[in-house]
């Protein structure tokens, strides 16, 4: 570990970047609202940002691995906030020449833990494994100088081990933010739909059920049951009903109220 860390680039809630030289990173100069490096097109990957909803603003992506992070991360409980491109490390390595290194994110937990988090397939770990050990090293210096953790997440992790998850993030995805992106003026919905009202009462009443008997239990024609099973997906994707999100969803998903 012979990178030895010198300044760290972050930028200010007015967009202008500033270096801190001999001071401690903090979780203030984290602000989560500036990153410091925008992702640009590319030819060679899969590049753009997404709208989820959590964090209230257009995510950049450099990946389709990065993507797919961000939608564990959005629907993560246990995130408070989080950054993509959040800071640059600058720092010497063992021949005394200056380098920089931009880490994919930075998480803060609600329970005060802080990561800064590289996304990396784990073929590119192996294939440039001395070329970014360099890169880590300095990252886990920093790192340990500020108490925060430096974590390298893989393909295996996010596509593997959170397989179901993952598609069951981008399924709900579609539905999170449904009545946020209506016009109501411009539109035939009204402001408030009352089934989600019925769906939730239904629910108390049955305690545990499969998504297709709440939608049995709600509506009699097959088009009103379509619009309680679209409206259920809603209201799990916002939190107001509870399902085994490790498992693959369904309509056959056990679901139940808090």
């Amino acid at each position: 570990m012979g990178e030895k860390v010198i300044s760290t680039v972050v930028r200010a809630k007015n967009n202008q970047k500033f270096t801190l030289q001999n001071k401690n990173f903090t979780i203030d100069n984290a602000n989560y609202l500036k990153r410091v490096r925008e992702i640009t097109l590319k030819s060679s990957s899969l590049t753009g940002i997404v709208n989820i909803g959590q964090i209230n603003r257009s995510i950049q992506f450099e990946s389709s691995l990065e993507r797919d992070f961000i939608y564990l991360l959005e629907f993560n409980p246990n995130v408070k906030f989080y950054l993509e491109q959040p800071l640059e490390i600058i720092y010497e390595d063992s021949n005394g020449k200056k380098r920089k290194y931009t880490p994919d994110f930075i998480v803060e937990y609600f329970d005060g833990k802080v990561e800064l988090i590289e996304i990396k397939y784990e073929s590119t770990l192996l294939a440039k494994k001395e070329e970014l050990e360099v890169k880590f090293n300095a990252a886990r210096n920093f790192c340990m100088e500020n108490k925060f953790d430096f974590k390298t997440i893989t393909d295996k992790v996010i596509r593997i081990e959170k397989e179901f998850e993952l598609f069951n993030y981008k399924f709900l995805s579609r539905y999170k933010s449904f009545y946020g992106n209506i016009n109501i003026e411009e539109s035939a919905f009204e402001p408030y739909n009352f089934d989600l009202d019925l769906i939730l009462n239904k629910i108390n009443e049955l305690k545990k059920c499969k998504v297709i008997e709440l939608a049995e239990n709600c509506a009699n024609d097959n088009d009103k049951k379509a619009e309680i099973i679209f409206l259920t997906w809603y209201l799990i994707a916002n939190k107001l009903i509870n399902t085994d999100l490790s498992k693959k969803l369904s309509v056959n998903s056990i679901i139940w109220v808090k």
